[in-house]
């Protein structure tokens, strides 16, 4: 993830689970280790859209979902590593190691419940991508993939509504849509 995604995703972190809407420029980039002139530039196309209103002191959240629509549009999933294994996709599921942050259609399901849509694929974040492929060595055969590894930001602990959206957001998968729409609904009810 680029520099730039770690101040949108902040943003809307910001807004929708803290529910804070102010913000200073100078206090995001101490935060979150970035330069005061990276902080700018990830605000000029949020400033220009009226996503949010830039003031001498203290900024403001006006729109969560224009900002959340631009960083989907600029985030890319960019898996590390892809397999095929051999396995039901819920046992994949249940055997990934300990450090895994999974997300898109199993995130959705492990937060959720019934997902909206069968799917057929896992997609995780881990730090030591090669754990993830010890732990299925056995399984792996040839054949399209069905286990993407991702490497996860430095920040990421857990993973946000807004991330998990985004994430779904750059899917191929015919299916994808209908979970891109749940996750939505469920950022909807999160707004002001």
């Amino acid at each position: 993830m680029r520099k730039i995604e770690y101040i949108w995703k902040s943003l809307l972190n910001q807004a929708l689970e803290k529910r804070e809407f102010s913000f200073r420029q100078q206090d995001l980039a101490k935060q979150l280790g970035l330069s005061s002139s990276t902080v700018n530039l990830a605000m000029s196309p949020l400033r220009q859209m009226g996503a949010v209103r830039i003031g001498k002191r203290v900024s403001e959240i006006v729109d969560p979902e224009k900002i959340l629509y631009h960083w989907a549009n600029h985030h890319r999933l960019q898996p590390v590593n892809s397999v095929r294994v051999n396995l039901p996709i819920l046992q994949i599921e249940g055997l990934l190691p300990d450090g895994s942050i999974p997300t898109a259609y199993t995130a959705v399901r492990e937060r959720f419940g019934e997902p909206p849509a069968d799917y057929d694929k896992v997609y995780v974040y881990h730090p030591h991508p090669q754990a993830i492929i010890d732990r299925f060595t056995a399984e792996i055969t040839s054949g399209p993939p069905n286990l993407f590894i991702l490497l996860p930001d430095p920040l990421l602990k857990s993973l946000s509504l807004s991330h998990l959206f985004v994430d779904l957001w750059n899917l191929p998968d015919w299916y994808a849509k209908d979970f891109v729409n749940f996750v939505k609904s469920k950022f909807n009810e999160l707004l002001p």
